[in-house]
Protein backbone atom coordinates (compact mmCIF):
# COMPACT_ATOMS: atom_id res chain seq x y z
CA UNK A 1 0.00 0.00 0.00
CA UNK A 2 1.34 3.40 -0.98
CA UNK A 3 2.28 5.89 1.71
CA UNK A 4 1.63 9.51 0.71
CA UNK A 5 2.96 12.64 2.30
CA UNK A 6 1.82 16.20 1.49
CA UNK A 7 4.44 18.93 1.49
CA UNK A 8 3.39 22.59 1.34
CA UNK A 9 5.99 25.06 0.07
CA UNK A 10 5.28 28.74 0.61
CA UNK A 11 7.21 31.16 -1.59
CA UNK A 12 7.49 34.89 -1.70
CA UNK A 13 6.17 36.83 -4.67
CA UNK A 14 8.07 36.57 -7.92
CA UNK A 15 9.66 33.84 -9.99
CA UNK A 16 11.73 31.14 -8.29
CA UNK A 17 13.98 28.29 -9.37
CA UNK A 18 12.73 25.54 -7.10
CA UNK A 19 14.48 22.18 -6.66
CA UNK A 20 12.68 19.55 -4.60
CA UNK A 21 14.44 16.39 -3.46
CA UNK A 22 13.27 13.47 -1.41
CA UNK A 23 14.72 10.31 0.09
CA UNK A 24 13.03 7.03 -0.78
CA UNK A 25 13.65 3.70 0.97
CA UNK A 26 15.49 1.15 -1.14
CA UNK A 27 16.66 -2.41 -0.47
CA UNK A 28 20.32 -3.09 0.16
CA UNK A 29 22.22 -3.59 -3.07
CA UNK A 30 24.06 -6.84 -3.68
CA UNK A 31 27.22 -7.84 -5.40
CA UNK A 32 28.16 -10.97 -7.32
CA UNK A 33 31.65 -12.03 -8.41
CA UNK A 34 33.41 -14.33 -10.80
CA UNK A 35 36.97 -15.48 -10.30
CA UNK A 36 38.41 -16.78 -13.57
CA UNK A 37 41.76 -18.54 -13.31
CA UNK A 38 44.29 -17.95 -16.05
CA UNK A 39 44.86 -20.80 -18.44
CA UNK A 40 47.84 -22.93 -17.48
CA UNK A 41 48.85 -26.39 -16.43
CA UNK A 42 46.18 -28.66 -15.14
CA UNK A 43 45.75 -28.50 -11.39
CA UNK A 44 47.62 -31.23 -9.57
CA UNK A 45 46.57 -30.19 -6.09
CA UNK A 46 49.98 -28.68 -5.32
CA UNK A 47 50.49 -25.09 -4.23
CA UNK A 48 50.74 -23.12 -7.45
CA UNK A 49 50.95 -19.49 -8.57
CA UNK A 50 49.20 -17.90 -11.51
CA UNK A 51 46.93 -14.97 -12.32
CA UNK A 52 43.17 -14.76 -11.90
CA UNK A 53 40.62 -12.33 -13.29
CA UNK A 54 38.30 -10.89 -10.64
CA UNK A 55 34.96 -9.69 -12.04
CA UNK A 56 32.27 -8.06 -9.92
CA UNK A 57 28.78 -6.72 -10.62
CA UNK A 58 26.52 -4.59 -8.45
CA UNK A 59 22.84 -5.60 -8.51
CA UNK A 60 20.26 -2.89 -7.83
CA UNK A 61 16.48 -3.41 -7.50
CA UNK A 62 13.98 -0.65 -8.23
CA UNK A 63 11.36 -1.18 -5.54
CA UNK A 64 9.82 2.25 -6.01
CA UNK A 65 6.37 2.79 -7.46
CA UNK A 66 7.78 4.59 -10.48
CA UNK A 67 10.20 4.07 -13.32
CA UNK A 68 13.72 5.45 -12.91
CA UNK A 69 14.98 6.98 -16.13
CA UNK A 70 18.53 8.26 -16.57
CA UNK A 71 19.29 8.39 -12.84
CA UNK A 72 22.73 8.61 -11.29
CA UNK A 73 23.49 5.58 -9.16
CA UNK A 74 25.98 5.37 -6.29
CA UNK A 75 26.46 2.11 -4.40
CA UNK A 76 27.95 2.47 -0.91
CA UNK A 77 29.73 -0.42 0.81
CA UNK A 78 29.96 -0.50 4.58
CA UNK A 79 27.83 -1.05 7.65
CA UNK A 80 26.73 2.23 9.27
CA UNK A 81 24.65 1.99 12.44
CA UNK A 82 21.02 2.55 11.50
CA UNK A 83 17.63 1.99 13.11
CA UNK A 84 13.97 3.02 12.98
CA UNK A 85 12.72 5.41 15.66
CA UNK A 86 9.07 6.41 16.02
CA UNK A 87 8.89 10.20 16.34
CA UNK A 88 5.23 10.57 15.29
CA UNK A 89 3.36 8.55 17.90
CA UNK A 90 2.81 10.57 21.11
CA UNK A 91 4.38 8.93 24.10
CA UNK A 92 2.97 9.26 27.59
CA UNK A 93 5.28 7.94 30.26
CA UNK A 94 3.68 5.64 32.82
CA UNK A 95 4.39 5.84 36.50
CA UNK A 96 5.67 2.55 37.86
CA UNK A 97 3.92 0.63 40.60
CA UNK A 98 6.36 0.27 43.48
CA UNK A 99 5.90 -2.67 45.79
CA UNK A 100 7.83 -4.29 48.60
CA UNK A 101 11.34 -5.14 47.52
CA UNK A 102 12.07 -8.83 47.20
CA UNK A 103 15.64 -9.60 48.16
CA UNK A 104 17.26 -12.57 46.53
CA UNK A 105 20.86 -13.64 46.90
CA UNK A 106 22.93 -12.62 43.91
CA UNK A 107 23.66 -15.43 41.49
CA UNK A 108 26.65 -15.95 39.25
CA UNK A 109 27.06 -13.62 36.31
CA UNK A 110 28.35 -14.92 33.00
CA UNK A 111 29.54 -12.91 30.05
CA UNK A 112 29.86 -14.35 26.55
CA UNK A 113 33.26 -13.86 24.95
CA UNK A 114 33.54 -11.84 21.76
CA UNK A 115 34.56 -14.01 18.83
CA UNK A 116 35.38 -12.57 15.43
CA UNK A 117 33.11 -13.95 12.71
CA UNK A 118 34.83 -16.25 10.24
CA UNK A 119 33.77 -17.51 6.87
CA UNK A 120 33.70 -21.30 6.88
CA UNK A 121 35.95 -23.03 4.41
CA UNK A 122 33.09 -24.99 2.92
CA UNK A 123 30.59 -22.16 2.41
CA UNK A 124 28.72 -22.49 -0.82
CA UNK A 125 26.19 -19.91 -2.01
CA UNK A 126 24.72 -19.37 -5.44
CA UNK A 127 24.90 -15.89 -6.89
CA UNK A 128 21.49 -14.15 -6.78
CA UNK A 129 19.72 -13.99 -10.11
CA UNK A 130 17.93 -10.92 -11.42
CA UNK A 131 14.15 -11.16 -11.94
CA UNK A 132 13.08 -12.42 -15.37
CA UNK A 133 12.02 -8.92 -16.43
CA UNK A 134 15.23 -7.29 -15.24
CA UNK A 135 16.67 -4.70 -17.54
CA UNK A 136 20.48 -4.83 -17.64
CA UNK A 137 22.06 -1.40 -17.51
CA UNK A 138 25.24 -2.89 -18.97
CA UNK A 139 25.89 -5.96 -21.01
CA UNK A 140 26.53 -8.67 -18.41
CA UNK A 141 28.53 -11.64 -19.62
CA UNK A 142 26.71 -14.88 -20.17
CA UNK A 143 27.82 -17.97 -18.25
CA UNK A 144 31.28 -18.99 -19.42
CA UNK A 145 31.16 -21.80 -21.89
CA UNK A 146 33.71 -24.57 -21.96
CA UNK A 147 37.08 -23.24 -23.12
CA UNK A 148 36.32 -19.48 -22.96
CA UNK A 149 39.49 -17.69 -21.82
CA UNK A 150 39.80 -15.21 -18.98
CA UNK A 151 41.36 -12.69 -21.36
CA UNK A 152 38.23 -12.72 -23.51
CA UNK A 153 36.06 -12.07 -20.46
CA UNK A 154 38.32 -9.22 -19.36
CA UNK A 155 37.95 -7.51 -22.74
CA UNK A 156 34.18 -8.03 -22.77
CA UNK A 157 33.50 -6.41 -19.40
CA UNK A 158 33.71 -2.61 -19.81
CA UNK A 159 33.86 -0.54 -16.63
CA UNK A 160 32.19 2.83 -16.15
CA UNK A 161 32.57 3.31 -12.43
CA UNK A 162 34.54 5.61 -10.14
CA UNK A 163 35.27 4.95 -6.50
CA UNK A 164 35.50 7.14 -3.42
CA UNK A 165 36.81 6.25 0.04
CA UNK A 166 34.42 7.72 2.63
CA UNK A 167 36.30 6.57 5.73
CA UNK A 168 34.12 3.89 7.31
CA UNK A 169 32.33 3.44 3.96
CA UNK A 170 33.29 3.03 0.32
CA UNK A 171 31.27 4.36 -2.61
CA UNK A 172 31.00 3.08 -6.16
CA UNK A 173 29.64 5.81 -8.43
CA UNK A 174 28.19 4.48 -11.71
CA UNK A 175 29.19 7.05 -14.32
CA UNK A 176 26.63 5.97 -16.92
CA UNK A 177 23.01 7.01 -16.16
CA UNK A 178 20.79 4.04 -15.46
CA UNK A 179 17.22 3.43 -16.52
CA UNK A 180 15.35 0.86 -14.45
CA UNK A 181 11.67 0.14 -14.77
CA UNK A 182 9.32 -0.17 -11.83
CA UNK A 183 9.86 -3.52 -10.08
CA UNK A 184 12.85 -4.35 -12.25
CA UNK A 185 16.58 -4.71 -11.61
CA UNK A 186 19.85 -3.51 -13.04
CA UNK A 187 23.34 -4.99 -12.99
CA UNK A 188 26.41 -2.79 -13.34
CA UNK A 189 30.04 -3.98 -13.56
CA UNK A 190 32.13 -2.75 -10.64
CA UNK A 191 35.40 -4.68 -10.78
CA UNK A 192 37.54 -6.14 -13.54
CA UNK A 193 41.14 -6.70 -12.51
CA UNK A 194 43.94 -9.22 -12.94
CA UNK A 195 45.37 -10.32 -9.58
CA UNK A 196 48.38 -12.47 -8.80
CA UNK A 197 46.90 -15.64 -7.36
CA UNK A 198 48.24 -18.59 -5.41
CA UNK A 199 46.34 -21.82 -5.02
CA UNK A 200 46.69 -23.58 -1.67
CA UNK A 201 45.12 -26.55 0.06
CA UNK A 202 44.02 -25.33 3.50
CA UNK A 203 42.90 -27.70 6.25
CA UNK A 204 41.05 -26.70 9.40
CA UNK A 205 39.22 -29.52 11.13
CA UNK A 206 36.90 -27.16 13.01
CA UNK A 207 35.65 -25.68 9.73
CA UNK A 208 35.62 -28.78 7.53
CA UNK A 209 36.51 -32.19 8.89
CA UNK A 210 38.69 -34.78 7.13
CA UNK A 211 39.50 -32.94 3.89
CA UNK A 212 41.46 -29.80 2.93
CA UNK A 213 39.85 -27.07 0.86
CA UNK A 214 41.21 -25.83 -2.46
CA UNK A 215 41.67 -22.09 -1.96
CA UNK A 216 42.67 -19.16 -4.14
CA UNK A 217 44.64 -16.48 -2.31
CA UNK A 218 45.32 -13.03 -3.70
CA UNK A 219 46.00 -9.49 -2.55
CA UNK A 220 43.21 -7.03 -3.26
CA UNK A 221 45.13 -4.71 -5.59
CA UNK A 222 41.98 -3.44 -7.32
CA UNK A 223 42.14 -0.19 -5.35
CA UNK A 224 38.55 -0.86 -4.29
CA UNK A 225 36.92 -2.07 -1.13
CA UNK A 226 35.16 -5.30 -2.03
CA UNK A 227 31.72 -5.84 -0.56
CA UNK A 228 30.82 -9.31 0.69
CA UNK A 229 29.12 -11.46 -1.93
CA UNK A 230 28.92 -14.84 -3.64
CA UNK A 231 31.47 -15.81 -6.26
CA UNK A 232 31.65 -18.45 -8.97
CA UNK A 233 35.16 -19.78 -9.61
CA UNK A 234 35.96 -20.81 -13.18
CA UNK A 235 39.04 -22.28 -14.80
CA UNK A 236 39.99 -23.21 -18.34
CA UNK A 237 37.85 -26.34 -18.17
CA UNK A 238 34.77 -24.54 -16.87
CA UNK A 239 33.07 -24.54 -13.47
CA UNK A 240 35.46 -25.11 -10.55
CA UNK A 241 33.41 -24.20 -7.49
CA UNK A 242 31.73 -21.46 -5.51
CA UNK A 243 32.66 -19.30 -2.55
CA UNK A 244 31.63 -16.25 -0.56
CA UNK A 245 34.09 -13.38 -0.82
CA UNK A 246 34.39 -11.59 2.52
CA UNK A 247 34.36 -7.82 2.95
CA UNK A 248 37.93 -6.96 1.93
CA UNK A 249 39.65 -3.59 2.10
CA UNK A 250 42.11 -2.51 -0.56
CA UNK A 251 45.53 -4.05 0.04
CA UNK A 252 44.20 -6.87 2.21
CA UNK A 253 44.45 -10.56 1.42
CA UNK A 254 41.48 -12.14 -0.31
CA UNK A 255 40.99 -15.82 0.52
CA UNK A 256 38.60 -17.74 -1.73
CA UNK A 257 37.92 -21.36 -0.62
CA UNK A 258 35.96 -22.90 -3.47
CA UNK A 259 36.23 -26.72 -3.55
CA UNK A 260 36.94 -29.72 -1.31
CA UNK A 261 40.03 -31.76 -2.17
CA UNK A 262 38.72 -35.31 -1.88
CA UNK A 263 42.07 -36.81 -2.84
CA UNK A 264 43.51 -35.89 0.55
CA UNK A 265 42.21 -37.03 3.91
CA UNK A 266 43.39 -35.67 7.26
CA UNK A 267 42.99 -37.42 10.61
CA UNK A 268 43.78 -35.93 14.00
CA UNK A 269 44.91 -37.32 17.34
CA UNK A 270 45.71 -35.37 20.48
CA UNK A 271 46.99 -35.88 24.00
CA UNK A 272 48.56 -34.21 27.04
CA UNK A 273 51.23 -34.94 29.64
CA UNK A 274 53.25 -33.32 32.44
CA UNK A 275 57.06 -33.18 32.64
CA UNK A 276 59.03 -31.90 35.65
CA UNK A 277 61.62 -29.33 34.59
CA UNK A 278 63.09 -28.26 37.94
CA UNK A 279 62.75 -28.84 41.68
CA UNK A 280 63.36 -26.22 44.38
CA UNK A 281 63.30 -26.64 48.16
CA UNK A 282 61.80 -23.65 49.97
CA UNK A 283 61.19 -24.02 53.70
CA UNK A 284 58.87 -26.93 54.36
CA UNK A 285 57.82 -27.18 50.71
CA UNK A 286 59.12 -28.61 47.46
CA UNK A 287 58.32 -26.44 44.42
CA UNK A 288 58.09 -28.30 41.12
CA UNK A 289 58.44 -26.43 37.82
CA UNK A 290 56.41 -28.55 35.43
CA UNK A 291 55.77 -28.33 31.71
CA UNK A 292 52.10 -28.75 30.90
CA UNK A 293 52.37 -30.22 27.40
CA UNK A 294 49.64 -30.59 24.79
CA UNK A 295 50.22 -32.23 21.43
CA UNK A 296 48.19 -32.89 18.30
CA UNK A 297 49.08 -35.12 15.35
CA UNK A 298 47.81 -34.33 11.84
CA UNK A 299 48.09 -37.32 9.49
CA UNK A 300 47.67 -36.43 5.80
CA UNK A 301 46.80 -39.37 3.55
CA UNK A 302 47.26 -38.63 -0.16
CA UNK A 303 45.32 -40.97 -2.45
CA UNK A 304 46.27 -39.13 -5.65
CA UNK A 305 49.25 -39.91 -7.85
CA UNK A 306 50.73 -36.42 -7.43
CA UNK A 307 52.45 -34.97 -4.35
CA UNK A 308 50.29 -32.60 -2.30
CA UNK A 309 51.22 -29.74 0.00
CA UNK A 310 48.56 -29.10 2.63
CA UNK A 311 48.61 -26.01 4.85
CA UNK A 312 47.32 -27.20 8.23
CA UNK A 313 45.70 -24.55 10.42
CA UNK A 314 46.30 -25.09 14.13
CA UNK A 315 44.49 -22.87 16.62
CA UNK A 316 46.68 -20.85 18.95
CA UNK A 317 46.40 -21.86 22.60
CA UNK A 318 46.54 -18.94 25.03
CA UNK A 319 49.65 -18.91 27.27
CA UNK A 320 51.18 -21.91 25.45
CA UNK A 321 54.33 -21.81 23.30
CA UNK A 322 55.31 -24.06 20.42
CA UNK A 323 58.28 -26.43 20.90
CA UNK A 324 59.69 -29.45 19.08
CA UNK A 325 57.51 -28.35 16.16
CA UNK A 326 58.40 -27.21 12.61
CA UNK A 327 58.35 -23.47 12.06
CA UNK A 328 54.92 -22.27 10.91
CA UNK A 329 54.89 -20.91 7.37
CA UNK A 330 52.11 -18.42 8.14
CA UNK A 331 50.35 -16.91 11.12
CA UNK A 332 46.95 -15.33 11.60
CA UNK A 333 45.47 -13.72 14.73
CA UNK A 334 43.87 -17.04 15.71
CA UNK A 335 45.85 -19.73 13.89
CA UNK A 336 49.31 -20.83 12.84
CA UNK A 337 49.76 -22.68 9.55
CA UNK A 338 52.17 -25.52 8.85
CA UNK A 339 53.08 -26.95 5.45
CA UNK A 340 52.74 -30.74 5.25
CA UNK A 341 54.13 -32.37 2.09
CA UNK A 342 52.54 -35.72 1.34
CA UNK A 343 53.91 -37.84 -1.54
CA UNK A 344 51.61 -39.31 -4.15
CA UNK A 345 49.89 -42.38 -2.76
CA UNK A 346 51.65 -41.84 0.56
CA UNK A 347 51.20 -40.36 3.99
CA UNK A 348 52.83 -37.61 6.05
CA UNK A 349 52.43 -36.71 9.72
CA UNK A 350 52.79 -33.38 11.49
CA UNK A 351 53.03 -33.15 15.28
CA UNK A 352 52.31 -29.78 16.86
CA UNK A 353 53.50 -29.56 20.48
CA UNK A 354 52.73 -26.71 22.85
CA UNK A 355 53.70 -26.18 26.46
CA UNK A 356 53.48 -23.78 29.36
CA UNK A 357 55.35 -23.70 32.66
CA UNK A 358 53.32 -24.24 35.83
CA UNK A 359 54.47 -24.39 39.46
CA UNK A 360 53.24 -27.06 41.88
CA UNK A 361 54.02 -27.00 45.61
CA UNK A 362 54.05 -30.05 47.88
CA UNK A 363 54.82 -30.31 51.59
CA UNK A 364 58.15 -32.05 52.14
CA UNK A 365 56.87 -34.36 54.86
CA UNK A 366 54.27 -35.75 52.40
CA UNK A 367 56.93 -36.84 49.91
CA UNK A 368 57.65 -40.53 49.58
CA UNK A 369 60.98 -42.26 49.30
CA UNK A 370 60.04 -43.44 45.81
CA UNK A 371 59.36 -39.85 44.73
CA UNK A 372 62.78 -38.77 46.04
CA UNK A 373 64.50 -41.60 44.18
CA UNK A 374 62.66 -40.64 40.99
CA UNK A 375 63.81 -37.02 41.35
CA UNK A 376 67.38 -38.22 41.92
CA UNK A 377 67.30 -40.41 38.80
CA UNK A 378 65.81 -37.55 36.74
CA UNK A 379 68.68 -35.27 37.77
CA UNK A 380 66.42 -32.89 39.69
CA UNK A 381 68.33 -33.56 42.94
CA UNK A 382 72.00 -34.05 43.64
CA UNK A 383 73.18 -36.82 45.97
CA UNK A 384 73.88 -34.45 48.87
CA UNK A 385 70.42 -32.90 48.76
CA UNK A 386 68.86 -36.32 48.31
CA UNK A 387 70.59 -37.64 51.44
CA UNK A 388 69.48 -34.61 53.46
CA UNK A 389 65.90 -34.97 52.30
CA UNK A 390 65.99 -38.69 53.01
CA UNK A 391 67.20 -37.86 56.53
CA UNK A 392 64.33 -35.40 56.92
CA UNK A 393 61.83 -38.01 55.82
CA UNK A 394 63.29 -40.40 58.41
CA UNK A 395 62.88 -37.75 61.14
CA UNK A 396 59.28 -37.10 60.07
CA UNK A 397 58.71 -40.84 60.06
CA UNK A 398 59.91 -41.03 63.68
CA UNK A 399 57.60 -38.16 64.59
CA UNK A 400 54.73 -40.00 62.93
CA UNK A 401 55.49 -43.07 65.07
CA UNK A 402 55.47 -40.96 68.25
CA UNK A 403 52.24 -39.20 67.24
CA UNK A 404 50.59 -42.53 66.53
CA UNK A 405 51.64 -43.83 69.97
CA UNK A 406 50.36 -40.62 71.62
CA UNK A 407 46.97 -41.20 70.02
CA UNK A 408 47.00 -44.77 71.35
CA UNK A 409 47.91 -43.51 74.84
CA UNK A 410 44.93 -41.15 74.76
CA UNK A 411 42.63 -44.03 73.84
CA UNK A 412 44.07 -46.27 76.62
CA UNK A 413 43.65 -43.46 79.15
CA UNK A 414 40.02 -43.02 78.13
CA UNK A 415 39.39 -46.76 78.61
CA UNK A 416 40.99 -46.66 82.08
CA UNK A 417 38.83 -43.68 83.05
CA UNK A 418 35.73 -45.54 81.92
CA UNK A 419 36.72 -48.65 83.91
CA UNK A 420 37.41 -46.58 87.02
CA UNK A 421 33.98 -44.97 86.84
CA UNK A 422 32.39 -48.40 86.64
CA UNK A 423 34.40 -49.69 89.64
CA UNK A 424 33.51 -46.65 91.73
CA UNK A 425 29.86 -47.18 90.90
CA UNK A 426 30.04 -50.79 92.03
CA UNK A 427 31.83 -49.85 95.27
CA UNK A 428 29.07 -47.49 96.33
CA UNK A 429 26.62 -50.38 96.70
CA UNK A 430 28.99 -52.50 98.87
CA UNK A 431 29.53 -52.46 102.63
CA UNK A 432 32.96 -52.78 104.22
CA UNK A 433 32.21 -56.05 106.11
CA UNK A 434 32.02 -59.73 105.18
CA UNK A 435 32.09 -60.83 101.59
CA UNK A 436 31.11 -57.38 100.40
CA UNK A 437 34.11 -56.00 102.25
CA UNK A 438 36.43 -58.48 100.51
CA UNK A 439 34.91 -57.57 97.15
CA UNK A 440 35.25 -53.90 97.97
CA UNK A 441 38.94 -54.47 98.79
CA UNK A 442 39.48 -56.13 95.39
CA UNK A 443 37.91 -53.10 93.72
CA UNK A 444 40.30 -50.87 95.62
CA UNK A 445 43.22 -52.96 94.32
CA UNK A 446 41.93 -52.50 90.77
CA UNK A 447 41.70 -48.74 91.22
CA UNK A 448 45.25 -48.69 92.58
CA UNK A 449 46.53 -50.70 89.60
CA UNK A 450 44.73 -48.45 87.14
CA UNK A 451 46.25 -45.37 88.74
CA UNK A 452 49.67 -46.93 88.29
CA UNK A 453 48.82 -47.54 84.60
CA UNK A 454 47.78 -43.90 84.23
CA UNK A 455 51.05 -42.77 85.76
CA UNK A 456 53.02 -45.01 83.39
CA UNK A 457 51.08 -43.67 80.39
CA UNK A 458 51.66 -40.11 81.56
CA UNK A 459 55.40 -40.69 81.84
CA UNK A 460 55.50 -42.27 78.36
CA UNK A 461 53.43 -39.38 76.96
CA UNK A 462 55.84 -36.79 78.36
CA UNK A 463 58.83 -38.69 77.00
CA UNK A 464 57.36 -38.99 73.52
CA UNK A 465 56.36 -35.31 73.48
CA UNK A 466 59.92 -34.44 74.42
CA UNK A 467 61.20 -36.69 71.64
CA UNK A 468 58.89 -34.94 69.15
CA UNK A 469 60.21 -31.54 70.22
CA UNK A 470 63.79 -32.78 69.85
CA UNK A 471 63.07 -34.19 66.38
CA UNK A 472 61.40 -30.93 65.31
CA UNK A 473 64.53 -29.03 66.36
CA UNK A 474 66.63 -31.41 64.28
CA UNK A 475 64.24 -30.90 61.33
CA UNK A 476 64.47 -27.12 61.61
CA UNK A 477 68.26 -27.34 61.64
CA UNK A 478 68.24 -29.65 58.61
CA UNK A 479 65.88 -27.32 56.70
CA UNK A 480 68.10 -24.36 57.52
CA UNK A 481 71.07 -26.27 56.11
CA UNK A 482 69.08 -26.98 52.93
CA UNK A 483 68.05 -23.35 52.48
Amino acid sequence: QETQRTLTVRLSAGAHNLSVRYVAPAPVWRVAYRVVMEEGEADSGETSSRRALLLGWGIFDNSLEEDLSGVSLALVAGMPISFVYDLQTPHTPERPVVGEEARVAAGPVAFQGAVAARAKGAMRAAAPEAPPAAEMAFDAPAPMAMGVSAAALAQGTPLAVSSTDLGERFQYAIETPITVGRGQSAMAPLVSAWLATRKDLLYNGSKLARHPVATLRMINETGLTLERGPAVVLDSSGYAGEAVLPFTAAGSELVVPYAVELGAQVSEESGARREVAALRITGHYASYDEWDIRWRDYRVNNSTSQPLTVLVEHRRTAQYDLFDTPEPVEQTPDFVRFAVESPGGGEATLRVSERRLVVRREELRRLSGAALQGSLKAGLLDVKTYNRLAGLLDLWSQIAVHEKRLAEIEKERAKIYTAQEQVRGNMQALSSEGKEGALRASYVDKLTASEEQLATLSDEEKQRQADIQRLNREIDAALAALG
